[in-house]
């Protein structure tokens, strides 16, 4: 063995046993300023290789490194539609709908009023005086009555039956708006929060790089000073640490950018920090099979209700279009009591009957027969809207259920490619240490284990976002025991 092999490799021996602790490596759990360990996710923690003591990386500033109250995906679902204002807007049209099937429904229900008439004004006359000269008399005089009457209508010829259908038809309607809004705002709650701990184990793993490449930087300068390395080989390190620092930097604003998003869905101050909570980890697989989706979805989505509801609505409206077109029929009972009048005659008065109206329209220039059939061609227009609502729904479930089997199989193919490159880098480090390689080995191991440790936390939240849009597709609500992204 030559002399430099032998002090290169005695070199690194001594940088291992000196400093084997602080040495963080990728895939293996990286300490953060958040606390949380960064583990590969259904896989033992691979050991860190042997690097020097690393210098200390900048430390987290802004939102980054703010401490808010923790926050389950439960916990902001259920902020997000507590105080959502596109929640409550959709809940307050919901109670005016109601209140619309009410005042539809007095087309036929009884009423009592008290009426009252008054009239004060001059009454003029002339008389004659015995010498035949006529006189004018003028006097002032003051007439009214009040009066109880109660009516309670029989038979409007289908009116009101039609309104109170049509009054209904909108309570269905708004009622699937509000789910629509309600499912709307859950998945966007979920795909935000899930994006909060998406940027913050990547500014996890972006310190985790930052460290591993002022370590390999240390290891380098040291290989320098032995004599076995070229000063070059410090400069290019120098630019991998400066990369990661710029890495790590974004990495931690878009912590704030994300953070932001998920206030702004809760209703709350998008500067206000948060710490949102890991879920449990996802299955391995979608276990639900495609034509269960397609079942669900037909079966709960809010917008083939919806759609169903507006079909209602244009029924009641041709119903209510031949009503106004045919004979104008209503009867009912009618009764009313004078208690007090200027009139002797009509004091303590009562009256009662059954009385009814008919109004035959002879000619109306079409009007009648253009509104109806105004309205089957809106009955028409509603059924289409209903087969097309159905054909989209299938549509984006089936869309959602293939997007979470792609995303659960990127998942495992982005760990495996994972642990590939960390095992990669290892070696490749072990190489420079032996110095039987040149940096550029190294850098490149790096930057491919850097880039792998990324798509893989991408893979994670991607996946859990995937699981969240099925269950939006569904039609169900979102809940945390069927997602997850521990990592």
């Amino acid at each position: 063995m030559n002399r430099p092999m032998f002090v290169s490799i005695a070199l690194a021996v001594a940088l291992a046993v000196g400093s084997w602790a602080p040495g963080v490596a990728l895939g293996a759990p990286a300490a953060t300023a958040s606390g949380r360990a960064t583990v590969a996710q259904g896989t033992a923690p691979s050991p860190s290789p042997a690097l020097p003591a690393p210098a200390a990386p900048p430390p987290a500033t802004g939102p980054a490194s703010a401490a808010g109250p923790a926050l389950t995906l439960d916990g902001a679902i259920q902020e997000a539609l507590t105080h959502n204002p596109q929640v409550v807007a959709a809940q307050q049209a919901l109670v005016a709908a109601q209140q619309g099937v009410l005042v539809a429904r007095t087309g036929l229900a009884p009423t009592v009023s008290v009426n009252g008439t008054g009239n004060v004004g001059t009454g003029s006359a002339t008389t004659f005086s015995s010498q035949n000269i006529p006189i004018p008399l003028v006097s002032v005089q003051g007439t009214g009555t009040v009066s109880v009457v109660g009516t309670v209508p029989l038979f409007d010829g289908g009116r009101t039956t039609a309104e109170v259908a049509a009054a209904q038809a909108g309570v269905a309607s708004a009622a699937a708006s509000l789910k629509l809004t309600e499912a709307s705002i859950e998945l966007q709650t979920a795909t935000a929060f899930l994006n909060v701990l998406n940027a913050e184990h990547q500014t996890d793993v972006r310190q985790a790089q930052l460290t591993q490449a002022q370590d390999q930087l240390a290891l380098t300068q040291a290989q320098v000073n032995a004599g076995v390395a070229a000063q070059s080989d410090v400069i290019q390190q120098q630019a991998l640490v400066a990369q990661a620092e710029v890495n790590l930097l974004s990495a931690q604003a878009q912590i704030a950018t994300s953070v932001a998003s998920l206030q702004a869905l809760l209703g709350a101050d998008v500067t206000a920090s948060v710490e949102a909570q890991e879920p449990a980890a996802p299955p391995p697989a979608v276990a639900i099979t495609a034509a269960a989706v397609l079942q669900a979805a037909l079966a709960n989505r809010p917008e083939i209700a919806q759609a169903q509801a507006q079909v209602d609505a244009a029924q009641a409206g041709l119903a209510l279009a031949r009503v106004d077109a045919g004979p104008q029929i209503s009867i009912g009972v009618n009764a009313a009591y004078t208690p007090v009048s200027t009139s002797n005659a009509l004091s303590n008065s009562m009256t009662y009957g059954l009385g009814g109206t008919v109004s035959l329209p002879l000619f109306d220039g079409g009007k009648g027969q253009a509104e109806i059939k105004q309205a089957q061609a809106s009955l028409q227009s509603a059924q289409a809207s209903l087969s097309a609502a159905q054909l989209a729904v299938r549509q984006d479930a089936y869309t959602s259920y293939l997007n979470a089997v792609q995303a659960g199989a990127n998942l495992t193919a982005t760990q495996a490619a994972k642990a590939a490159a960390d095992q990669a880098l290892q070696v490749s480090q072990g190489r420079y240490r032996a110095g039987v390689t040149t940096i550029l080995e190294v850098t490149t191991a790096e930057a491919t284990a850097a880039q792998a440790e990324v798509n893989y936390v991408s893979a994670v939240y991607s996946y859990d976002t995937a699981l969240a849009t099925l269950q939006h597709a569904e039609g169900l609500p979102i809940h945390s025991a069927t997602l997850g992204g521990t990592i």
